[in-house]
């Protein structure tokens, strides 16, 4: 299993949860270092340990970070950091919390 990522709206009702692949996390954080240099990425690399909330602007700087991170891991996995941008910067997204096994 990957990282869970609950969204909620303004009126903290859950909106949809979406995942992290575990290949992707690996992706991320054991294929390069680079992913040190980006805040929000930093919060959810323990991959265990992991439990965070990010709140709407928050959220903003860690779809950033996302879109950053692309251009250094692998194509492959390119789409799945897509589908995760794309369904963090719906508009109605106002917190997430982002949580490990």
């Amino acid at each position: 299993m990957g990282l869970d990522i609950v969204m909620y709206n303004d009126k903290n009702v859950r909106m949809q949860l979406i995942e992290i692949p575990r290949s992707l996390h690996e992706a991320i954080f054991s294929g390069t270092q680079i992913w040190g240099s980006y805040m929000y990425l930093r919060k959810i690399k323990d991959y265990y340990k992991t439990n965070v909330r990010f709140t709407a602007s928050e959220i903003n700087y860690f779809i950033e970070d996302l879109r950053q991170i692309k251009q250094f891991v692998a194509s492959n996995y390119h789409s799945d950091l897509i589908m995760i941008i794309e369904k963090l910067s719906d508009g109605s997204v106002k917190t997430i919390h982002v949580a490990g096994d």
